[in-house]
């Protein structure tokens, strides 16, 4: 990880300690972990990044000596839970950094550029999926051409008729793994089958993916295709600029981004992203393992 040799909880007590988030935006974090909005996104504009130096060509070259936009990214993490990464996720890092990068233009990934990323909620087949998605803008795109778009499952069931809604409930579709040994972007049948509507009944949470996931009729398919078209439908766009920061709720929330152009002369877009849960705590204990990178468990059959 490009931040050398700090350990990780050292570096998170100095975020805690020493972020530059206002009461305001902590106040505002916190409601929005504990009640969220109908939105299902938080974004706090004109956050204190720090001086940032070109953006890399890839993460072998990625340098940064002034840490005040990590600081930031983990203090807001730490308000809406527990820090954690993905094996499959920048090589497990708990920070992760996107810029443009030539070999994955085209990738299904946060690498890519000059391909659409779909809306999806964040590891849909995980068993332990992201509760929160944090991102903060350390450059907008030169062009202003990239944009992140957001469907809450609110909006979504405005649409949605009554009887769907129930179907959405009942009918399992199987969720496919984009995950290899160690990189993204796969098929691979687990034979992970879950609804996509999950949770209270008047407030429930979002499971969606259509690119990875396939239903056990025609009619079915279709239905994907059909909420992946409502999802769109009431997607709002947010252009980030250098400075804002964007928290998703990634249980409410489906999210995705607009292609866009990259020129490879230091000043294309760069994001951090960081992970949160919201039950650290109760997977050690069932589990008994504290480690923060969390891998795919074996399924029971």
């Amino acid at each position: 990880m490009y931040l050398g040799s700090t350990p990780f909880d050292t570096l998170l007590d100095s975020a805690i300690r020493q972020g530059a988030l206002t009461t305001t935006d902590i106040a505002d974090i916190l409601h929005f972990r504990i009640f969220g909005n109908p939105q299902g996104f938080l974004l706090l504009k004109n956050q204190d990044i720090g001086d940032v130096p070109a953006t890399p060509a890839d993460r072998k070259t990625l340098i940064k000596p002034d840490y005040r936009s990590e600081l930031l990214l983990l203090q807001a993490t730490a308000l809406l839970g527990d820090s954690i990464g993905y094996p499959q996720e920048s090589d497990g890092s708990l920070i992760n950094n996107f810029f443009p990068q030539a070999g994955k233009a085209r990738q299904l990934s946060s690498a890519s550029f000059d391909t659409e990323l779909d809306l999806h909620t964040k590891n849909a087949l995980h068993e332990v999926p992201p509760d929160f998605l944090a991102l903060l803008c350390l450059r907008a795109a030169p062009r202003d051409d990239a944009i992140t778009y957001i469907a809450s499952v609110d909006k979504m069931l405005e649409v949605i008729d009554a009887e769907t809604t129930d179907l959405l409930f009942q009918e399992s579709f199987n969720f496919l793994s984009d995950y290899c040994l160690s990189e993204k972007s796969c098929r691979i049948d687990l034979g992970r089958h879950r609804p996509m509507l999950y949770g209270q009944r008047d407030r429930p949470y979002l499971r969606l993916d259509p690119h990875f996931m396939l239903a056990r009729s025609a009619r079915m398919q279709r239905l994907i295709e059909e909420i992946k078209e409502i999802a769109w439908s009431v997607a709002q766009p947010v252009r980030l600029a250098a400075g804002d920061l964007l928290i998703i709720d990634n249980r409410r929330a489906a999210h995705a981004r607009s292609a866009f152009q990259a020129q490879f002369d230091g000043r294309d877009r760069w994001i951090q992203r960081t992970f949160a849960i919201s039950h650290q705590r109760q997977l050690i204990g069932e589990t008994g393992e504290p480690s923060r990178i969390i891998g795919l468990r074996p399924h029971a059959q």
